[in-house]
């Protein structure tokens, strides 16, 4: 390969985390980059956090071939801990919902399977170079430092619609009344809301109860269907059904995997 170099001596620019969440290990395209990089390769989804805090790396990387729940928390809560820390995303050709997900969480990047090495190579030497053209001593730290679950943030306009979601999310919430904690319209609430956070607010009152629902499926002896309701759904099929186009997965067999991961159900 022709940019092969020794890990132990490579620029930290160029070590970096891969979450393999795909079916067969050794059919993950970190095999192809073998000897190239220094990559740290994770399968466990509720390992990724403390393998940020122990290895510092300058980026993340996630591949998936297939819609998987546990992977996609573990994206959301990268992107919500460590806003600093650039993420490319690696999909495989069939899952929308994984492509979907990395767009609405505005990750760095995001393939499509099958990707050429070069195009690979190209794309991790990319990030690694803007990296490096926009590192400080503090920003480097913030990759690696997770912010506090109420750090103050700079968009205000809509911030009390967000604490009101963390607060009530598990009961109806009307859009006319959020916008009116936020003293706004509600088509200026719409608006801002959307710029100063990518989303719109439908979208992520319905993320922000998804993830409340993946932490409580994981809990031993958690049913579906007061799950449902504890997350503000009255609806257990529409609940499923979103779920399911959420995560690609029903929720049974989400809660059946995490089940099999002791490590999963101990990290919520």
């Amino acid at each position: 390969m022709s940019h092969s170099f020794d890990p132990a001596s490579a620029s930290p620019y160029y070590r970096f985390v891969w979450v393999d969440l795909t079916a067969n290990a050794q059919a993950s395209l970190a095999e192809s980059l073998d000897g190239a990089f220094d990559i740290h390769r994770v399968d466990e989804p509720a390992r990724v956090a403390d393998t940020i805090r122990c290895r510092t790396p300058a980026f993340v990387c996630f591949e998936f071939d297939e819609p998987n729940a546990q992977g996609i928390d573990a994206l959301t809560r990268v992107r919500r801990d460590y806003p600093a820390l650039p993420v490319l995303v690696i999909a495989g050709r069939n899952s929308m919902a994984i492509a979907m997900w990395a767009l609405r969480l505005r990750v760095w990047d995001l393939l499509i399977k099958p990707v050429p090495l070069r195009e690979l190579c190209r794309s991790i030497l990319a990030l690694a170079a803007l990296t490096r053209a926009s590192d400080t001593p503090s920003r480097a730290a913030e990759r690696s430092v997770p912010l506090p679950a109420f750090e103050p943030r700079e968009r205000q306009k809509t911030q009390p619609a967000i604490a009101y979601v963390r607060a009530n999310f598990d009961g109806r919430i009307a859009l006319d009344h959020v916008a009116a904690i936020c003293q706004l319209s509600p088509s200026q609430f719409c608006r801002t809301f959307r710029q100063e956070h990518g989303v719109s607010f439908g979208q992520y009152l319905l993320g922000f109860r998804m993830e409340r629902a993946c932490e409580r499926l994981a809990h031993p002896g958690a049913l579906v269907k007061e799950v449902a309701y504890s997350v503000g759904f009255n609806d257990l099929s529409y609940f499923t059904r979103i779920f399911r186009r959420q995560f690609g997965v029903c929720p049974s067999a989400y809660q059946a995997g995490a089940r099999t991961s002791p490590s999963m159900a101990g990290s919520t």
